[in-house]
């Protein structure tokens, strides 16, 4: 994460840096990505990117971040649209990735394709595991409708918002990167339909034993 230094950066030099890392990330994978080419590219000394970040992956790991925080917001105003109904709204999550996928500017859907795009052979879990789970949970919980979910226990909806965002995160993940994304959108509608309405049938009360 990056020190109090960079954070008390002005707002200009702060996004002249992460534009830079943007262009570079996103022409190249991250194991060939040029730490020099991005501190070439803000126009910074390379002593001053050691005052912001630890190294290229202190970086990496802050600007991808940052692109999950904007999907969050954009999954908090489709839960503020679909009055709480996280089914609807993860869909419209989808639907937004894939409509804002070819803005490539910094914080846009396009930059965070190609990021990902570039890093294709990185494994889905360890892009997902940089995300802040209990920060992405704890935001949720404010915006979700408990009223319109199952819930019998009080970890109910943590568990609940857990497990749909590790099956539906993948989904939306392959969408972003596919040119074509008819097959994901069907699979993520499927998976949701079955997840709202559940997955073991009803037998009605159990018999007593004897």
């Amino acid at each position: 994460m990056p020190t109090s230094t960079f954070l008390n950066l002005p707002a200009e030099k702060q996004e002249r840096l992460m534009d830079a890392a943007t262009r570079e990330f996103s022409a190249r994978p991250y194991n060939e990505a040029s730490l020099n080419q991005i501190i070439q590219d803000a126009g910074i000394p390379r002593g001053s990117f050691y005052m912001y970040f630890q190294d290229k992956e202190d970086l990496f790991r802050y600007l991808f971040r940052g692109y999950m925080d904007q999907l969050m917001m954009v999954l908090e105003e489709a839960l503020l649209r679909e009055k709480g109904d996280i089914f609807a709204a993860l869909l419209r999550l989808f639907d937004y990735t894939r409509e804002k996928r070819k803005d490539r500017s910094l914080g846009g859907m396009g930059a965070m394709a190609a990021i990902i795009g570039r890093n294709s052979g990185m494994q889905k879990n360890v892009l997902l595991g940089m995300v802040d789970t209990g920060r992405v949970l704890d935001r949720l919980r404010q915006s979700v409708d408990p009223e319109l979910l199952d819930l019998r226990q009080e970890q109910d909806l943590t568990l609940i918002l857990a497990v749909l965002l590790s099956l539906t995160g993948p989904l939306v993940y392959s969408g972003i990167q596919e040119e074509e994304a008819g097959t994901s959108r069907e699979r993520l509608a499927s998976l949701l339909d079955v997840l709202r309405r559940g997955m073991a049938k009803d037998k009605g009360p159990r018999a007593e034993e004897h």
